[in-house]
């Protein structure tokens, strides 16, 4: 790349002369010390009126035959979790694993790892279309979103900057304590959040509402206020359902398997991925981080949260009720 830059570079440098009035090549040859080959040739191709500019050359042909690089498309596209050691075998010459790498790269294949989703049936979709039409025009300005989490310790992908050949070992666990969040946001800000260890159940979350939500709901939006929640069993059990029924003045019943629709499990992901930083070694460090996490969550950065259900909504039509990437 850099002997085409140069290249070009004196090509220039002759044509500015030449159109400057130096034509000969001997002069231009004395002012550039550039080789009196080039020099000629280069004059000889303004001359002829012929483009300046470096021709790439053909390369040396590709050892992949062009019905095998369709096929290559074709094998990622129908399944892709296809590995490249079960390609060789189908093309109809032999070539080495990094060719074919190289190959795949070239045609815009990258290796990623693969996003868990909750899986989603017709029902569901036919339920989150149908919710989607229903709420397009809700107003969502005095709503809760909450949930729980779970964190572990030394959880998450952990990237590093080494020597090449260097290797760094992650000391981890077998079985990694872990402790569950539960909180709520809305574009006033965040609900007190709740730290625990045991597992969540209906009395649990009753208690939970209690103490890290209605009063505090109540003081921001009096008895207007609307409580949005998914519908795992602790949320839509008879015990839970009938004291929310007293507490909560407005309840939104959500689809099923749809936290992409949910703006907080996106917070979750920035929490998650700023407990990475801070990597805590305790479960008490690990709390004590969560705490004061939350507690940079302001209304400011929280309205774009809150303040895209719209969006979410549109995109989940616009997609058929299938899962969007928001």
């Amino acid at each position: 790349m850099y002997k085409h830059s140069t290249q070009q570079q004196r090509r220039n440098q002759i044509e500015t002369l030449y159109n400057a009035g130096i034509t000969k090549g001997v002069d231009i040859w004395q002012r550039t010390s550039i080789p009196k080959q080039t020099v000629y040739c280069v004059l000889n191709q303004i001359k002829d009126k012929k483009s300046l500019q470096h021709k790439r050359g053909a390369g040396r042909p590709s050892k992949i035959k062009a019905n095998d690089k369709r096929r290559i498309a074709a094998l990622y596209q129908s399944n892709p979790r296809t590995s490249l050691r079960s390609i060789l075998p189908r093309l109809s010459s032999p070539v080495s694993i990094s060719t074919l790498y190289a190959q795949v790269k070239r045609q815009n294949f990258v290796s990623k790892r693969a996003v868990r989703v909750p899986a989603l049936t017709d029902l569901h979709i036919s339920k989150r279309i149908a919710w989607c039409k229903e709420m397009k025009c809700f107003d969502w300005s005095k709503t809760f979103f909450t949930d729980e989490c779970s964190v572990w310790l030394d959880s998450g992908r952990v990237n590093m900057w080494i020597k090449k050949g260097q290797t760094v070992h992650l000391p981890t666990f077998r079985h990694p304590s872990k402790v569950h969040l539960w909180g709520g946001i809305s574009i006033m800000g965040t609900t007190h959040r709740r730290i625990f260890t045991e597992n969540s159940n209906q009395v649990v979350y009753i208690s939970t509402l209690r103490e890290c939500l209605i009063e505090e709901a109540n003081a921001k939006y009096g008895d207007s206020w609307v409580l949005q929640e998914d519908d795992s069993p602790v949320h839509t059990g008879r015990a839970a359902k009938g004291w929310k029924t007293e507490f909560v003045p407005l309840r939104i019943d959500w689809p099923p398997n749809s936290p992409d629709l949910a703006p907080i499990e996106n917070l979750w992901a920035v929490l998650k991925r700023r407990l990475i930083v801070l990597h805590p070694k305790t479960v008490s460090q690990l709390k004590q981080a969560i705490q004061d996490i939350w507690a940079t969550f302001d209304p400011d950065f929280l309205r774009p949260f809150c303040t895209s259900m719209l969006k979410r909504i549109r995109l989940c039509l616009d997609n058929a009720g299938k899962k969007n990437n928001y």
